[in-house]
C-alpha cells in the first residue's frame, strides 16, 4: 500500500497593505513562495515573484527568484477566476473519487 504523502498547510502572510506572500512549497528543506505586489509607480499593475530557498545550501537564508512578471490587475482577477474554477472542478471530482492532480 502506497502511503500519502501530507503536506504542511499553505499559509497567507499579508506584509503590508499592498503586498502578500503564500508559501507553496515547505517540506522542511525547500521553500518556494509565490508574492504579489501592488505597482505604486504603475497604478493598477501589480509584480508575481516565485522565490526558492534550498535550506541545506551553503548559505541557507538566500532565496532565488525562480519567476517574475507583472500584470494589469485585470489578468490577476482573471486568474483568481480561473483558479476558482480549477478548484470547483477538483472538489467536485474528488466527491466522486476522482483525483486529477495526482494522475
Amino acid at each position: 500500500m502506497m502511503s500519502k504523502r501530507t503536506q504542511p498547510s499553505i499559509t497567507s502572510i499579508v506584509t503590508t497593505n499592498n503586498a502578500c506572500e503564500v508559501t507553496l512549497s515547505d517540506d522542511g528543506k525547500y521553500i518556494e513562495t509565490l508574492s504579489i505586489t501592488a505597482l505604486a509607480e504603475q497604478p493598477g499593475r501589480v509584480e508575481l515573484v516565485a522565490r526558492t530557498q534550498l535550506l541545506t545550501a551553503k548559505n541557507p537564508t538566500e532565496t532565488r527568484v525562480k519567476s517574475r512578471t507583472c500584470l494589469r490587475v485585470e489578468r490577476l482577477q482573471a486568474l483568481h477566476e480561473t483558479l476558482g474554477r480549477f478548484l470547483a472542478g477538483e472538489a467536485a471530482s474528488a466527491r466522486e473519487g476522482i483525483n486529477h492532480v495526482n494522475q
